[in-house]
């Protein structure tokens, strides 16, 4: 779900917005109201989420301390209903997260079940809104922080995240694999599209249509390989009075769009090349490009197979590069920055779907070394495990992480699909049908485990 810009809500809602900013001064209480009943019943009205927030925390802000201390401690009462609905109706979650946070939003319980409850429903832009609340009240709150970082990253706000993470890094210079985030973060900042343009300027102030396609680019809503032609020629223009790299990065960027991607490549081939070392994250860029390059070739042997010679063949060559190239380059950036968890967890993905399992159980020890892939790199050394036939060490190495691991860790159902797997393996069944059952109660759907459970069930009866 994404947000929907004040003109794609209807006609009512924008009336009923724009009320309660004219009342926001001389009745705040009247537009937080109004405000509130239009984020439940639309929740991806961005500026109206925004305006509401806002003057939340400004009421948070002169609230009394005992009086927030009240509402928070009857929020424990309102927290397990919230999470119950969340496992069938996670927008209706959504909203019952509302009235608590009328009452105070400087509510930690509350605005972790809202970024839960909104990360279900695939609505980024919430759940960093709840987690940077927290961050405003809780500043020193490294868990929530950590977990902020991801969520701004998934929200397209890659500079937001930065500073948060440098002021964790800060906190912890002798931890390597947190410098290794460190600069992933780093590099994914800077080539992000947000950071082009000046501030005030929005796509309803273009003066003409192709700067309301180059604010479409930087929104990141631009898809069309016509609109991006009209980048491609203004940059390529730009770039006659000033060969920059954020202009090529951009550039990149319009001929990914337009689905040229070996020019694509050759740009970001140049500002690599200018950078002097290696950009993991640019690195990275240039991979995608260049696999999607291969899956166009694919696409056009499989539409017209006859006009080729040996169709079939050079798509199994062209398969075959694809898995070759990613483990080339995975393996490049392991070397050049071997302290780095992320690289290491990259690299024994490839090797775990290469069927390389035993060089893959390095790799992911290395990335275990880091909070952010400890839960992820233990389920996948787990199905490595299984695929050696060491299952029991498999099941040893899950169980563990579930004694410290958090019901709200976003890696959990993977894990507990993974002991799933590990339990059916040494003949556990029924241990592997609870797994299989604790992952439905909130997401039905994931993997293959509603075949799983049927057979289960059925061999138990």
């Amino acid at each position: 779900m994404e947000r929907k810009p004040l003109s794609k809500v209807p006609i009512y809602a924008r009336e009923a917005y724009n009320k309660a900013l004219s009342s926001a001064v001389a009745d705040p209480g009247y537009a937080m109201e109004t405000l509130r009943d239009l984020v439940k019943s639309i929740p991806d009205f961005g500026v109206a989420r925004d305006k509401l927030r806002e003057l939340e925390c400004n009421k948070a802000m002169r609230q009394n301390p005992l009086a927030k201390a009240f509402w928070v401690f009857l929020s424990v009462f309102t927290f397990p209903f919230i999470k119950l609905k969340a496992v069938k109706d996670p927008f209706a979650a959504m909203a019952m997260c509302e009235g608590p946070l009328a009452k105070c939003v400087d509510n930690p319980l509350i605005l972790t079940a809202l970024a839960d409850a909104a990360e279900d429903a695939d609505a980024a832009f919430a759940s960093a809104e709840a987690l940077s609340i927290i961050h405003r009240f809780h500043p020193n709150n490294d868990g929530n922080n950590r977990r902020l970082v991801e969520a701004l990253q998934r929200n397209g706000q890659a500079r937001e995240a930065l500073k948060i993470f440098q002021d964790l890094a800060k906190k912890n210079p002798k931890d390597l694999g947190m410098q290794g985030e460190l600069r992933s973060a780093l590099a994914l900042a800077s080539i992000e599209r947000g950071n082009w343009e000046e501030e005030g300027t929005t796509q309803s102030k273009s003066a003409d249509s192709q700067a309301a396609v180059t604010q479409q680019l930087i929104d990141g809503t631009i898809h069309d390989a016509d609109q991006a032609k009209v980048l491609i020629e203004k940059f390529t223009k730009d770039l006659e009075e000033n060969d920059s790299m954020d202009i090529r990065r951009k550039l990149a960027d319009a001929y990914m769009v337009a689905e040229n991607y070996e020019a694509a490549i050759n740009e970001m081939k140049i500002v690599a090349k200018k950078l002097g070392a290696l950009d993991p994250a640019l690195d990275k860029q240039i991979e995608k490009a260049y696999m999607m390059q291969l899956d166009q070739a694919i696409a056009t042997l499989k539409a017209d197979p006859d006009s080729y010679e040996n169709a079939e063949a050079q798509i199994e060559d062209l398969e075959k590069e694809k898995l070759s190239y990613r483990l080339r380059k995975s393996e490049a950036r392991s070397k050049a920055y071997p302290n780095d968890p992320n690289l290491h967890f990259d690299l024994g993905v490839c090797y775990f779907e290469n069927g390389d399992y035993e060089p893959s159980l390095t790799e992911f020890e290395h990335a275990m070394r880091t909070h952010q892939k400890r839960v992820i790199g233990a389920t996948y050394s787990a199905k490595a495990l299984i695929r050696l036939n060491r299952a029991e060490e498999a099941i040893a190495m899950l169980e563990k992480e579930f004694e410290t691991m958090s019901r709200l860790d976003r890696f959990r159902n993977d894990a507990l699909y993974a002991l799933g797997l590990a339990y059916e393996a040494v003949g556990r069944g029924g241990d592997a049908l609870a797994k299989y059952r604790e992952i439905a109660q909130k997401k039905p759907g994931f993997e293959d485990i509603a075949a799983r459970i049927e057979r289960l069930e059925a061999e138990t009866k």
